[in-house]
């Protein structure tokens, strides 16, 4: 009964993922075919002086940076999807952490919130559902994003002791709008039932903390 409700939300995460990582690709694209068509230009205009020369191989240095910056954003798409082959595996939460804040840079840019981490050395490896890890982190990263007034930042920050990791959504800024994002209060309950740990809140609608233990052999699949 459980994964029926959770199903729509997760689907809708899913696919707010898939949507924000097309776009950010277009963007990486588009950059790469400017780039190129601007060291056509020169070639069929017959630039062949030292500066003409210099400003191509400056295009392809720009060319090979966004290729390395576009590889990069797509390992994190797949290490996400990594994250939906084995409902339970042993994995780093600043992995998790990581891929989900580069994959959505794109969506905290639109809403003009600055997405930083804070994260803890010594951290270990966990046994556990990375997939239903970032979904309720998302959770919480975007109902924030729908309420931050412009110029906010959201922080997320890790912390260990005594065998549990704790997973903490600082806000900072200013509270504009009371607007619920995709999960509703029973999506959180039932997500952090499915992980085995707990979730705490300092400050009503503030910061909010998932605290999992190492290995949770029991979450469901």
């Amino acid at each position: 009964m459980e994964h029926d409700k959770l199903t729509p939300s997760q689907f809708n995460f899913i696919g707010t993922i898939l949507s924000l990582f097309s776009h950010e690709m277009n963007n990486h694209l588009a950059i790469v075919k400017n780039s190129v068509g601007l060291i056509g230009d020169f070639i069929r205009l017959g630039k062949t002086s030292r500066k003409d020369l210099q400003e191509i191989l400056k295009t392809i240095q720009s060319i090979e940076n966004q290729i390395e910056e576009t590889s990069y954003f797509c390992d994190n798409l797949s290490g996400f999807g990594h994250g939906m082959e084995k409902p339970l595996s042993t994995f780093s939460v600043h992995k998790c952490v990581e891929e989900l804040i580069i994959l959505l840079r794109r969506l905290a840019s639109q809403r003009r919130v600055q997405l930083e981490k804070n994260l803890s050395v010594n951290i270990p490896l966990i046994h556990n559902n990375p997939l239903m890890l970032q979904f309720l982190i998302f959770c919480f990263i975007e109902k924030n994003l729908k309420r931050l007034d412009d110029n906010s930042k959201i922080i997320i920050k890790t912390t260990y002791s005594n065998n549990s990791i704790e997973i903490s959504i600082i806000p900072k800024g200013n509270f504009i709008k009371d607007e619920e994002g995709i999960c509703k209060d029973e999506i959180y309950q039932q997500l952090i039932r499915q992980l085995g740990g707990n979730i705490s809140q300092k400050t009503a609608g503030e910061e909010i903390t998932i605290q999992l233990p190492i290995s949770q052999s029991s979450a469901a699949t």
